[in-house]
């Protein structure tokens, strides 16, 4: 009966999937083809119960990069759907393909000793092992804590987990359960809890720490106290329309041609990069595809449960979560966007809609360049998106510049961390709480700290320059030594090095030499004699602060390095390693750049990891305002000369009269 009720399910389906939706093999999966997967897991028998089978990712399975270059608009295409599929009971992961235009299931394998991406326990689970526990009640009932009074929540323990590898294991700490206190967990009192076997393996007491109830007067979005008054609005419009268009997935502007895709895991991905080169008088391309492929989050406070707080936010709760929200029209982003949905899943594989994930919208870029009393205005192309992670929340702009350069913004925002201490205030510091005098993070209300920590975002970015076989460089701009080469001292060049193996191209970044990546086509020269690239100009330096042998430099050893170069693999994706909640060591890029292969005129991936650390203030409390890191790309040599040099001047008559002009111009005329 239930397999016949599969097969109705997976006819119906079909036929409101009909056709083939997807205009291009990179389209991401939409709704009908997300079902598809699961209703053809379902006929093949492998959702025992759909209550305990649970769905960490569903995306699509790129195509080879070979057959997507060779595409043209009309040719039929592959389309393959990924799943990571838990049997929560079981404690068992498995990865799924499906062939959604056969509407048949290709393979689904067994992956030992792995813990899928996604939060799927219920605080209730924890808490009922925990309540049922001896050593925990007694610890509880010692601070004068009624078990009722508390859930129990808390970080999967990974390496640092004391059950057996595969199991999967929480460190945890008691919450009180009342609104108002909810925010700080009991000082001092952690378990470790085994969610495969239902048991508490270890309670770790150590009997310090403040355990009172805690109000931090935390963020509450439903009830907003508006104190300030208004400033006037500054409107954006276009009367003239926009300068690009969409057809599909596809962006196109007199300059740039891009796709973009939203992935469940990597959140938005940019495909196909071309710039329309004003000599050449053609289409060249810049990069076949860039997402942002992991990001940590790592806390500084010394208890175990600050020091399992490695958020992987991609590789542990997936990047378009369920319930992320919309972009909020005229603060996010602003009035002129194009707002697009987006598809992704929730944990039992049912497709959810989130409402204007994605803005598409021009702005003023400042002076494109200007001398002595001439001057052209940029126009800025710019794609973003927002994602709330916990606590906090993240935006990512791609800004594609008329000059050729793309320059990538990441904001960070939210609620920072916190944690209950002794202290009321920060005059004097409990032995505990303290470090030669300085505090693990700043008092923002009374016996309430917000943690010290640092962001990680690493960036993937599989350049193609004027096609697949490039090579890398780094330069330095240094002195050259006295002598017959700079008889007056006064000489610099900027010193290329070829990299020509993935450890060589282990980097760090150094600001006295102004360190950069080029990477360049080799078979190619423009008038000059220059090899055709793009520079990856860095900007922020922070390195890890956590010590060699935390789990931070276990799990996420990526982090170590500014900068990698690997030669293309479809399937190199996620530099921490496909499933980081795991216990792991080294997975990823370390892994994979210990083969030394060869990355000299090869189709080349660059990875790229910004760092800020975040000391917290007083004003980061009880919101955070925009904090930023950023990345550019800069053509150099790619073009002859400058390509913007012949764009005309600014419309003046769309500007209006004098009456518009800014005050400033107004008094100057005035006088």
């Amino acid at each position: 009966m239930r397999v016949l009720f599969y097969l109705i399910a997976l006819s119906a389906i079909t036929l409101v999937y009909g056709q083939k939706y997807a205009q291009h093999p990179l389209d991401p999966l939409d709704s009908n083809e997300i079902k598809l997967t699961v209703a053809v897991l379902k006929k093949a028998g492998k959702i025992e119960n759909e209550k305990t089978t649970l769905f960490g990712m569903i995306y699509l399975s790129e195509p080879e990069k070979a057959k997507v270059l060779a595409y043209k608009d009309g040719d039929s295409f592959d389309r393959i759907a990924f799943a990571s599929v838990y049997d929560y009971p079981k404690n068992m992961l498995y990865e799924a393909y499906v062939d959604l235009n056969k509407k048949k299931l290709i393979s689904y394998t067994h992956i030992p000793n792995k813990q899928p991406v996604g939060t799927f326990e219920m605080d209730s689970i924890t808490t009922d092992i925990c309540r049922a526990d001896p050593e925990m009640l007694k610890a509880l009932k010692k601070r004068g804590i009624h078990p009722d009074s508390v859930m129990f929540r808390g970080n999967n323990a990974a390496d640092m987990g004391v059950g057996p590898t595969g199991h999967r294991e929480k460190i945890i700490s008691p919450y009180y359960k009342n609104k108002k206190y909810r925010h700080t967990p009991v000082g001092g009192l952690f378990a470790h809890v085994d969610l495969t076997d239902r048991k508490v393996l270890k309670i770790i007491d150590e009997g310090k720490g403040y355990s009172k109830p805690v109000d931090p007067g935390y963020f509450d979005e439903d009830n907003l106290d508006v104190w300030l008054e208004p400033l006037n609005p500054v409107i954006i419009t276009q009367p003239e329309g926009t300068n690009y268009t969409l057809e599909g997935n596809q962006v196109t502007t007199p300059y740039w041609k891009f796709r973009y895709g939203i992935h469940n895991r990597e959140g938005l991905i940019i495909y196909d990069v071309k710039y329309f080169d004003p000599f050449q008088k053609k289409w060249r391309g810049i990069m076949y595809r860039g997402s942002m492929a992991e990001m940590v989050v790592s806390y500084g406070s010394p208890d175990l449960l600050n020091a399992t707080n490695n958020y992987f936010d991609q590789g542990e709760f997936r990047f378009f979560q369920e319930k992320n929200r919309p972009l909020n029209i005229g603060a996010d982003a602003p009035e002129n966007a194009t707002y697009i949905d987006a598809v992704v899943h929730d944990d039992e594989g049912n497709p959810v809609k989130i409402d204007n994930a994605v803005a598409i919208y021009e702005s003023y870029g400042g002076a494109l360049w200007r001398h002595g009393k001439v001057g052209r205005r940029a126009t800025d192309l710019a794609i973003k998106y927002y994602i709330k992670a916990g606590n906090y929340d993240y935006g990512f702009t791609w800004i594609f510049k008329e000059d050729g350069s793309i320059q990538v913004d990441n904001e960070l925002q939210g609620i920072v961390h916190i944690r209950s201490v002794e202290r009321e205030d920060d005059r004097e510091f409990p032995e505990d709480e303290n470090y030669l005098g300085s505090p693990y993070g700043v008092t923002v209300h009374p016996h309430v700290e917000a943690n010290n920590h640092q962001h990680w975002h690493v960036w993937r970015l599989d350049m193609d320059i004027d096609g697949q076989e490039n090579m890398v460089a780094e330069i330095n701009n240094v002195s050259v030594p006295a002598g017959k080469s700079n008889p007056y001292r006064n000489a610099v060049v900027g010193m290329p090095t070829i990299l020509e193996t993935e450890q060589d191209a282990m980097r760090d970044q150094y600001a006295p030499s102004s360190r950069r990546w080029k990477v360049m086509n080799p078979s190619l020269e423009n008038k000059w004699g220059h090899k055709p690239g793009y520079v990856l100009m860095p900007k922020q330096g922070t390195v890890p602060l956590a010590l060699e042998g935390s789990s931070l430099s276990n799990r996420a050893k990526v982090l170590w390095h500014h900068f990698w170069v690997t030669p293309y693999e479809k399937d190199e994706i996620y530099p921490a390693g496909m499933y980081p909640p795991s216990d792991q060591k080294w997975e990823g890029l370390p892994d994979w750049t210990s083969k030394n292969r060869d990355i000299k005129n090869k189709d080349v991936v660059l990875w790229y990891v910004m760092g800020k650390s975040h000391v917290v203030r007083a004003e980061d409390w009880p919101i955070m305002n925009q904090a930023s890191m950023s990345f550019k790309l800069v053509p150099f040599g790619f073009f002859d000369s400058n390509p913007v040099y012949g764009k005309p001047p600014v419309n003046q008559k769309i500007l209006g009269s004098n009456e518009l002009l800014p005050t400033s111009t107004k008094l100057a005329e005035a006088e």
